[in-house]
Formats: C-alpha cells, sequence, structure tokens
C-alpha cells in the first residue's frame, strides 16, 4: 500500500492492477473478525524490497506484535542506495529499531 501511495502522480497500467489486487482483497475481508488479545512476549518482523523505486532505492517494513495485537507498524522508502538485498535489511533494522533502542543498535 505504501508504494502505491508513492505512485499517485504518475501511475501507469501495472499500478491500477495492483491497486485493484488491494481494493478486492480489502473488500473480501470486510466479514474477518479481527481478534485483540496481548501475551507476554513482543516480537519485531522486519522485511526490505531491494531497489524497487525508480531511483533504485529500497522500501523498507516493519511490525511489533505483543501476544495477537499489532502495537506498531511503519513502512517507507529508505534514503539511501545499498549495494544488496542484504544490506538493506541491515539499514532496515537500524532505522527502526534505533528510534527504540538507541542509535547504532547493530
Amino acid at each position: 500500500m505504501a508504494f502505491l501511495c508513492t505512485r499517485v502522480q504518475s501511475p501507469d497500467v501495472d499500478d491500477y492492477k495492483k491497486l485493484t489486487r488491494v481494493m478486492k482483497y480489502i473488500c473480501s475481508t470486510r466479514g474477518i473478525t479481527l481478534t485483540m488479545e496481548a501475551g507476554d512476549r513482543l516480537k519485531w518482523w522486519v522485511d526490505s524490497s531491494y531497489a524497487v523505486h525508480p531511483d533504485m532505492r529500497s522500501h523498507s517494513g516493519i511490525f511489533m506484535t505483543l501476544g495477537k495485537v499489532t502495537a506498531y507498524s511503519a513502512s517507507s522508502k529508505q534514503k539511501l542506495n545499498m549495494k544488496s538485498s542484504t544490506e538493506t535489511e541491515l539499514v532496515t533494522i537500524n532505522d527502526f529499531l534505533g528510534k527504540y533502542y538507541g542509535p547504532g543498535i547493530s
């Protein structure tokens, strides 16, 4: 969804197809009940897509769960160009988790 938001100024046919797919998913899952149940385990999930933007920047996403509850989520375009997908994921971890646990937590 965050990637599609960056394409608003000049969308192409593929962007329209992606948006249509997202909207179909949202409409088909309206009846699913959201269950929120707090737990005692805090988990972080991090993922990145390497060089997916036209300027060859990567896209990062992260979310934190506490039991069955999503406590935090974020998605953003990376500010730097990376040389590999592994480096992209490491920068993602450092950028997002550094906000909570201090800078440079490699």
